[in-house]
C-alpha cells in the first residue's frame, strides 16, 4: 500500500457531502438497500469526476494494493473506507473515497477502527509492512508494535492483498522492473514492493 497525499476536495463535493449523506441516510434507514447509494451531481457526471480527481491522487494506481493502470486494464470503483452503510453520513466526505480496484473493494462494508488509511500523515509501508521475497506476500512487521502488526494484518485480510495471485504479480513486476531501461516508477503496478526490491 502506496502512501498517498490527499489533495483539496472538489468544490461541489465540498460544498455538498454533508447535505447528501443525510439524504443517504435517511434513504438507507428506510430501504437498508447499500444498491441504492448514488452520486448525486448529475449521477454518472459526478461520478466520473470524482474517478478523475481520485486517480490524479494515486498516479492511475488502486489506492490499497497499488495495481496499475485502473480503467483501462484494471476495473476500478470509488471505495468508501469507512463503509457507507455503517458511517452513512460520512458517504460522501473527501476523506472517505479512495479509487480502488474490484479485488480491493471486496472489502465491502467490513471495517475496523485500525485498518491502515494509506493518506494518513504518519501511514508508512515500512512501519507496517514486510514483504517475504520467496512467496511476494506481505506480512506485518515484527519489528512494529503489536497494534501497528495488527493494523498491518488487518488491512492484509480486509483488502485481500495476499489474495487473487498478488503476491505473484508483484514479483513478476519487479522482475519486469529490474528488466526495464531507464523505467518509470509510477507506470508500474505495486510501487511499495518495487521500492523495497530495487534497493
Amino acid at each position: 500500500m502506496e502512501k498517498i497525499t490527499r489533495t483539496e476536495a472538489p468544490e461541489w463535493l465540498e460544498e455538498k457531502w454533508q447535505e447528501w449523506g443525510k439524504r443517504w441516510q435517511s434513504k438507507y434507514e428506510s430501504t437498508q438497500k447499500s444498491s441504492d447509494f448514488q452520486w448525486y451531481k448529475n449521477k454518472k457526471q459526478g461520478y466520473d469526476e470524482l474517478v478523475q480527481e481520485l486517480s490524479e491522487m494515486t498516479q492511475h494506481h488502486c489506492s490499497f494494493c497499488d495495481a496499475y493502470p485502473m480503467g483501462k486494464r484494471i476495473p476500478h470503483t470509488i471505495e468508501h473506507f469507512r463503509p457507507k452503510t455503517k458511517f452513512p453520513l460520512l458517504a460522501y466526505q473527501w476523506d472517505n473515497l479512495f479509487l480502488c480496484c474490484g479485488i480491493c473493494q471486496k472489502k465491502g462494508d467490513n471495517f475496523d477502527e485500525d485498518l491502515l488509511k494509506p493518506d494518513e500523515e504518519n501511514y508508512d509501508f515500512d512501519n507496517y509492512f514486510d514483504i517475504k521475497w520467496d512467496t511476494g506476500e506481505l506480512i506485518p512487521n515484527l519489528d512494529a508494535s503489536e497494534k501497528d502488526q495488527r493494523s498491518a494484518e488487518i488491512t492484509i485480510q480486509l483488502y485481500q492483498l495476499n489474495e487473487y495471485g498478488k503476491p505473484n504479480d508483484r514479483l513478476e513486476e519487479l522482475k519486469k522492473f529490474n528488466d526495464s531501461h531507464s523505467p518509470e516508477m509510477d507506470s508500474f503496478s505495486y510501487r511499495f514492493f518495487l521500492k523495497a526490491g530495487s534497493l
